[in-house]
C-alpha cells in the first residue's frame, strides 16, 4: 500500500472513529473540505466543527470506503457509503430515528503525506428524502 493510500485511510478511519481532531490533522496547513452540504470549502477549525456536527447528527455514522482510483499524481478518486441512524439536528432536521444509507465519492488531493484537499460528492436530496420519509 503507497503512502497516499494510507493517508486516505487514516482519514476515513478518523471519521469512523468519530475523531474531528484527527480528520484535522490530516490536512496541510491551509487544506479544504468541500462537500455537498457545505456550499463551499472550508478550513482547520470549521472542518473539525462540521465533522462534530454530523457525529452529532448520526452518532454511529460509519462509512465503507470502496476501491480507491488513482487519477493522477496526488489525486486519487474514493467512492463510499454511509451507513447511520439520524438521532440529532441536521440541516435544520430534528433527529428523526431513521437509517440513513448514502453512497458518494470523495476526490482527494495529496502532497507530502497529508491532504491538501477533499471535494465530497453526495446526494442531499437523497439523504434528506430518507430522513424525512
Amino acid at each position: 500500500m503507497s503512502r497516499e493510500e494510507e493517508t486516505i485511510k487514516s482519514y476515513f478511519s478518523a471519521w469512523d472513529a468519530h475523531d474531528a481532531a484527527a480528520v484535522v490533522a490530516l490536512f496541510n496547513v491551509g487544506g479544504s473540505y468541500h462537500d455537498s452540504a457545505t456550499q463551499q470549502a472550508i478550513r482547520g477549525q470549521a472542518i473539525a466543527d462540521y465533522a462534530q456536527s454530523l457525529f452529532t447528527a448520526f452518532p454511529d455514522l460509519k462509512l465503507e470506503m470502496l476501491p480507491i482510483s488513482q487519477a493522477s499524481t496526488g489525486a486519487f478518486a474514493v467512492p463510499w457509503v454511509l451507513f447511520a441512524s439520524h438521532q440529532g439536528e441536521l440541516m435544520g432536521c430534528q433527529a428523526s430515528g431513521r437509517n440513513v444509507v448514502l453512497p458518494g465519492c470523495d476526490f482527494i488531493v495529496l502532497s507530502d503525506g497529508k491532504i491538501d484537499s477533499v471535494r465530497g460528492f453526495f446526494d442531499t436530496q437523497n439523504l434528506m428524502a430518507q430522513i424525512n420519509q
